[in-house]
């Protein structure tokens, strides 16, 4: 952009809003682990009413979907449920670039979460700190029902994008 640009957008005030519209760019690729296979083949995937508040109908019939609200309350450390069972919410280190912009995109604070993993009995049985991406995959396979992060989407046997 040229300076005569910028010093324009910058008079009106626009950019500021286009500075605060970057970081959506970077948005974090929300995971949801997906339903092992027994419980596929039983067919005892819950009725709709069971559900998590629903976010989107279009996702894989195997992977939980839950709501923007769900994923919010879950990393605050309240407990969210799913056919009687708590969700879990897994998160890198607060320091770490990626829990930083997670946190955010859902108006929390990274050191909120990881107090919250290290003092609340509700939160210690369900926020799971983790080191990195790897961890993160095993965390939500164990956790099941489990969501957590990633920079870019990643699709296995146990997770798959939810957001």
């Amino acid at each position: 952009m040229n300076h005569f640009c910028l010093r324009v957008l910058t008079r009106a005030g626009l950019l500021h809003l286009l500075m605060l519209a970057l970081p959506a760019w970077a948005d974090m690729v929300w995971h949801c682990s997906r339903a092992p296979m027994a419980e596929q083949v039983a067919g005892s995937r819950p009725e709709s009413g069971e559900l998590f508040a629903l976010a989107q109908q279009e996702g894989a019939d195997d992977v939980i979907q839950i709501s923007v609200t769900d994923l919010i309350n879950v990393y605050s450390g309240v407990s969210v449920r799913l056919s009687g069972l708590p969700l879990s919410a897994c998160f890198m280190p607060v320091n770490d670039s990626t829990t930083v912009k997670a946190m955010r995109d859902l108006g929390l604070s990274a050191d909120v979460s990881s107090a919250l993993a290290r003092k609340s009995a509700i939160a210690r049985n369900n926020l799971y700190r983790i080191t990195d991406e790897e961890e993160m995959k095993a965390c939500i396979k164990r956790n099941h029902p489990a969501v957590g992060y990633f920079n870019r989407a990643q699709v296995t046997e146990q997770l798959a994008p939810c957001f």
